[in-house]
């Protein structure tokens, strides 16, 4: 059961490490700015054509759809993380 756990961590730190890598390539922004309490548009200078970019590459590499009005809720990295891993748990239902 123990292996399982880690397992788990470690596709979340997988899909996480992929957010961040579609972040700083779109944003044109170092990996190390983009912390989880970085603001997409405060802090990492984000526009609404960059969310819809950051969500296509998103769908795309992680084969999910992410839900139109999540990404209205969206104001810090971490808010992106729980809409991919919601997203992720309802694919594989």
């Amino acid at each position: 059961m123990h292996g399982q756990s880690e397992m788990t961590h470690m596709i979340q730190l997988e899909i996480e490490a992929i957010i961040i890598a579609i972040l700083a390539n779109r944003l044109v922004v170092d990996v190390e700015v983009v912390t989880l309490n970085a603001r997409l548009v405060e802090d990492l200078g984000a526009d609404s054509l960059n969310f819809l970019d950051i969500a296509l590459d998103i769908n795309d590499l992680l084969e999910i759809e992410l839900p139109p009005e999540g990404l209205a809720c969206i104001r810090k990295v971490e808010d992106l993380y729980r809409l991919v891993h919601q997203a992720i748990a309802q694919a594989s239902v």
